[in-house]
C-alpha cells in the first residue's frame, strides 16, 4: 500500500437494514392493497348475487300474493256454489218427499183398483190372448208375415202360461201345434233373392252376346264351292264360271268354331241388352210382390233369352244362368197351416165361463 492509496471504508450495516425494512414495508403494503381489492371485488360479486336473489324472491312473493288473491276469490266462489248446491239439495229433498207421497197415494189407489178388478183379471188376460190370436191369423193370412204370426203366438202362449189354469191346457196344446207348423215352413230370404237379381241387373250389360254367322254361304272343306255344272257349256255359262273362279280366288269363306264378334248391328245388340234388363226387372218386381207364377215365368224367359242370344261357353253367362236356376226354385206363397183351432177353443172357453 502506498501513501496515495485511500483505504476503503466499510458500509454501515444500518443502511442495509433500513433498505430491507423499506422493501418489506412496500411488499406488505402491496399485499394489503391487493388483498383489499380482491376482498372488495368478492364483496361486490356477493352483493350483486344477493341483490339478484332478493329481486327474484320479491318477484316470487308478488306472484304468490297474486295467486293467493286468486285462490281466495275461487274459495269465495266455491263457498257460494256450495251454498247454492245445499239450497238445491234441500229443494230436491222436498220434491222427492212430495213425489214419495204421491207414489204412496198412487199405490193405494192401484191397490184398491186391483182389489176391485181381481175377479176379472183372468178374463182380461184371455181377451188379450184372443186379440193376439186374431193378429196371428191376420199376419199369416193377409200379410204372409210368418215371423210376425209366430211372435204373436209366442206372446199368447206366455200369457196363457202365466194364468196357470189347468182348463186352458187344450188351448195351449193347440197353440204349440200351430206354432210348430209355422216354424216348419221354409224360410224365404227375400232380401238375398232381391240382391241376387239386382246384381244380375247390374252385370247384364257386361255379358257377352252370341254372334250370328251367315247361313247362305256354301262351304266345302273350308273352301267356297266353285263347281260348274256339266250343262253349263255355252258362252254365258263359261263367262259366269270364269267370274266365279275369279271372285273365289279373291274371297274365301272359312268355317270356324269360335264366335265372331260384332256380327249383329249395334242397335240390335242394345235392344237385346234392354230386353234382358226388362225381364230381370220384371222378375225382381214379382219377387217383391210375392208373385211366384210371374217370377218363375219371367226367370224362365230370361234363361231362354240367355241361351238364345248370349254365349253359352262364357263363365259369366254360365254363372248368371245358375243364379236364375236357383231363383226358379223359390216358392213365395207356401201353403200355410190352419190357425183357427186355438182361437175356436179359446172362444168356447170364454163363452162357457161368462
Amino acid at each position: 500500500m502506498t501513501e496515495y492509496d485511500v483505504p476503503e471504508r466499510p458500509r454501515p450495516a444500518r443502511s442495509l437494514w433500513r433498505a430491507l425494512w423499506l422493501w418489506t414495508l412496500l411488499l406488505a403494503l402491496a399485499a394489503l392493497l391487493g388483498g383489499g381489492g380482491y376482498a372488495g371485488w368478492q364483496f361486490w360479486q356477493e352483493r350483486q348475487a344477493t341483490e339478484d336473489i332478493v329481486a327474484a324472491q320479491d318477484t316470487l312473493l308478488r306472484r304468490l300474493s297474486r295467486q293467493l288473491g286468486d285462490a281466495g276469490a275461487e274459495i269465495q266462489q266455491l263457498r257460494q256454489r256450495q251454498g247454492d248446491l245445499a239450497e238445491s239439495a234441500r229443494r230436491s229433498t222436498d220434491l222427492v218427499a212430495a213425489l214419495q207421497g204421491r207414489a204412496d197415494d198412487a199405490d193405494a189407489t192401484l191397490a184398491r183398483i186391483n182389489a176391485t178388478i181381481q175377479g176379472g183379471r183372468g178374463r182380461a188376460q184371455l181377451l188379450a190372448v184372443e186379440q193376439l190370436l186374431l193378429i196371428a191369423n191376420e199376419r199369416a193370412r193377409l200379410a204372409r208375415d210368418v215371423p210376425g204370426a209366430i211372435e204373436a203366438l209366442s206372446l199368447a202362449q206366455d200369457r196363457l202360461g202365466s194364468l196357470a189354469e189347468p182348463k186352458l191346457f187344450p188351448i195351449r196344446e193347440a197353440l204349440a201345434e200351430e206354432r210348430s207348423r209355422l216354424e216348419a215352413l221354409p224360410r224365404i230370404d227375400l232380401e238375398a233373392a232381391a240382391l241376387t237379381l239386382s246384381s244380375l241387373i247390374r252385370r247384364a250389360p257386361e255379358l257377352p252376346q252370341r254372334s250370328r254367322a251367315p247361313t247362305h254361304a256354301a262351304v266345302v272343306d273350308g273352301e267356297p264351292s266353285r263347281d260348274i255344272t256339266p250343262e253349263a257349256s255355252g258362252f254365258w255359262a263359261r263367262g259366269i264360271g270364269s267370274l266365279r273362279q275369279m271372285f273365289g280366288a279373291v274371297f274365301t269363306v272359312r268355317r270356324t268354331d269360335k264366335p265372331v264378334d260384332r256380327l249383329l248391328p249395334p242397335e240390335q245388340e242394345r235392344l237385346v241388352g234392354q230386353l234382358l234388363l226388362l225381364k230381370l226387372e220384371t222378375a225382381r218386381a214379382a219377387l217383391l210382390t210375392r208373385n211366384t207364377a210371374t217370377l218363375r215365368a219371367t226367370i224362365e224367359d230370361a234363361a231362354a233369352f240367355l241361351n238364345d242370344y248370349y254365349r253359352s261357353d262364357d263363365p259369366t253367362v254360365l254363372g248368371a244362368r245358375a243364379e236364375l236356376d236357383r231363383l226358379m226354385t223359390l216358392d213365395l206363397n207356401p201353403q200355410l197351416p190352419e190357425l183357427g183351432r186355438s182361437l175356436g177353443l179359446l172362444r168356447a172357453y170364454l163363452d162357457a165361463t161368462r
